[in-house]
């Protein structure tokens, strides 16, 4: 199995890397099977790029079945194969990965954008709101949350998303837009309005934040994109899931 391995490796090297090749070959002996599967993946990141996409995939499950506590290799079978369209073959290593690695915020928001993609809001919010608490100072999560739990309704949660992902990314433009968005959605114009401000004078093309800025700027009793403003005192069917990431 492990010359097939090898066969995989050198049909995606480089001249460059055929030196490196060659000292695994020289010290395979001496090499574990996580160590070796590790170098596969590297390799098959390469085949799957030249458009090699089956040899790939095949050396990833032989990587699998010599180490299959190896991550890395998981890691990458599962972008190959989301990246492939097959989302839920994807998903399930994704699950995989967790399971081995229960704090892993990289895989958590993988798992999620697949889930979000395909219809599956509720179980893609739960993964995010892991992503967040596991890296909490990464803004681009909860920019990422507040989107999405605008999206499905909730803007309580969103508001508190959105305020969260100000403090950790305010050099972001979408961190302002979000917040700008739920502010308006919670019936704050003043608020809303001052938070697309802040994001043009980020990025003063942002096509989203100008047109949601005129619209209240012209008409400051304007309802929402979603239609309807939601006081923040009404009963919120997602709020929750704040009080389970901080």
């Amino acid at each position: 199995m492990r010359r097939r391995l090898l066969q995989y490796l050198l049909g995606a090297a480089t001249l460059a890397s055929l030196l490196v090749l060659a000292l695994i070959l020289i010290g395979q002996a001496e090499q574990t099977a996580i160590a070796f599967s590790t170098k596969v993946a590297a390799g098959a990141q390469k085949l799957f790029e030249s458009g090699r996409r089956e040899e790939a995939r095949g050396a990833l499950e032989d990587a699998l079945e010599i180490a299959p506590d190896n991550l890395i290799v998981r890691r990458e079978l599962a972008m190959q194969l989301a990246a492939s369209g097959q989302a839920k073959a994807a998903a399930e290593q994704l699950r995989l990965v967790l399971e081995a690695s229960p704090r892993d915020a990289g895989a958590a928001r993988k798992l999620a954008e697949m889930l979000y993609a395909a219809g599956d809001r509720e179980s893609a919010i739960t993964y995010l709101g892991l992503a967040c608490k596991w890296e909490p100072g990464n803004g681009m999560h909860w920019i990422t949350l507040a989107n999405w739990l605008l999206g499905m309704g909730d803007p309580k949660a969103a508001l508190g998303a959105s305020r969260k992902s100000v403090e950790l990314a305010p050099g972001v433009p979408e961190a302002h837009l979000a917040l700008g968005f739920s502010l308006w959605e919670t019936g704050d114009i003043d608020g809303a309005k001052k938070s697309f401000l802040d994001a043009l004078a980020l990025e003063p093309d942002n096509a989203s934040a100008g047109s949601a800025l005129s619209v209240l700027r012209a008409n400051p009793m304007a309802l929402p994109p979603s239609g309807r403003s939601i006081p923040l005192e009404s009963p919120q069917p997602i709020s929750n899931i704040l009080e389970s990431v901080e």
